[in-house]
């Protein structure tokens, strides 16, 4: 099965506003640093497309896409569209990145979709913007790729897919539009509610509605979490959860922002953490289909996903970042907000060493009541 990274310089210039936390380079960086490491073939790379609207109607409400195309064109908020739809907030400021960007990132997911029916690996890193809802923009998300993606699998007859989102931050826009859908089932992992955003969604007793009772699952997880504790849960949750649905199909969500390095999370995972992460979900479900997410200190975030392309496309992890691969890394415009930490280490290796410890009572509880939920 042949890897496919689908991707596009373009993002270069389709930036978030100034100061705003995805103001930073992510795609474009991977690129250009996985061309320094030698890692990506020209033929591996698939040039990203926009969305195409009948493919975003699929998740999205018509007079929400008219208004952030008209509020594209003007680059300023049009008459109510910031009480209607939330365009133009600070959260989710009019910027090339809110239409423009995330049309890209939307026709890219809907790429990776194409690409595994078609029997490749696909990996779009710039998608997994799970907290658009269909007539409103939320959480620095204007277009909900992951769900135009789910729509797209659910129009090409699978009838059981799985949805598994590692990003810090719970998936309110995609659960809430699968929640009474028997055919999606929702699985997150992430930071308690309680303390995070969103806030309001993403709770364990969340388990869908109606048709869909039982078809969502969220494991809202306390601040700390080591690689020991987010390593438990997946081994201990998803056999179980793959021999109660048998999913046809999943769609993984790879955000970064669980990285220890993030300041937008509080939890504390390694990077080798990370991809242990994605290697045991591989290993319990095969091939999937791969989408970025969070993440929010760029050369973190570029490292975790590096090492993710790496697996897809049975490569070595080299053990040394090069000359130039550092150089890249070195250049990029990024206020660093822990100083007082040495943070050298990642611009001279790849994988970090992992960040093992003792699995908290709490958090052998979530495992024990997520899997009672699920029989």
């Amino acid at each position: 099965m042949p890897a496919k990274l689908i991707g596009s310089l373009a993002y270069k210039n389709l930036r978030y506003t100034k100061n705003h936390p995805l103001r930073i380079p992510r795609v474009s960086l991977l690129l250009e640093v996985l061309h320094a490491l030698e890692l990506l073939e020209k033929e591996e790379l698939v040039e990203g497309r926009f969305a195409g609207w009948e493919e975003l109607t699929s998740f999205h409400e018509w007079d929400y896409l008219v208004a952030l195309e008209e509020c594209d064109r003007c680059q300023c908020v049009k008459g109510d569209y910031r009480e209607r739809f939330n365009i133009g907030t600070y959260e989710n400021p009019i910027s090339p990145a809110m239409w423009k960007g995330s049309l890209l990132a939307t026709g890219s997911s809907v790429q990776a979709v194409e690409l595994f029916t078609q029997g490749f690996r696909a990996f779009n890193p710039a998608g997994g913007m799970h907290h658009a809802y269909p007539s409103r923009a939320n959480g620095f998300c204007f277009l909900n790729d992951p769900g135009v993606a789910l729509q797209e699998l659910l129009k090409g007859g699978f009838k059981s897919i799985l949805y598994v989102d590692l990003d810090a931050h719970h998936c309110d826009g995609v659960q809430d539009f699968f929640y009474e859908d028997d055919r999606v089932f929702v699985f997150s992992i992430h930071q308690s509610p309680e303390y995070a955003f969103p806030f309001k969604k993403g709770y364990l007793h969340e388990t869908g509605e109606g048709r869909g009772k039982g078809y969502n699952l969220n494991l809202p997880l306390p601040p700390g979490v080591n690689d020991s504790e987010f390593l438990f849960l997946i081994e201990r949750i998803l056999p179980a959860l793959k021999s109660a649905i048998k999913p046809e199909v999943y769609v993984l969500q790879l955000g970064t922002d669980a990285l220890k390095e993030d300041y937008l999370s509080k939890f504390n995972l390694s990077n080798w953490g990370f991809l242990k992460a994605f290697d045991l979900i591989r290993d319990v479900l095969g091939e999937g289909i791969y989408l970025g997410g969070g993440g929010y200190h760029p050369i973190a975030l570029v490292r975790a996903w590096l090492l993710v392309w790496c697996r897809l496309s049975n490569r070595d992890i080299p053990t040394f970042l090069n000359d130039k691969a550092k150089q890249i890394l070195l250049s990029v415009d990024f206020e660093e907000f822990d100083e007082d930490v040495d943070r050298s280490y990642m611009f001279e290796r790849l994988l970090d060493t992992p960040n093992e410890g003792e699995v908290r009572r709490e958090i052998v509880s979530i495992a024990e009541k997520a899997l009672s939920l699920l029989f």
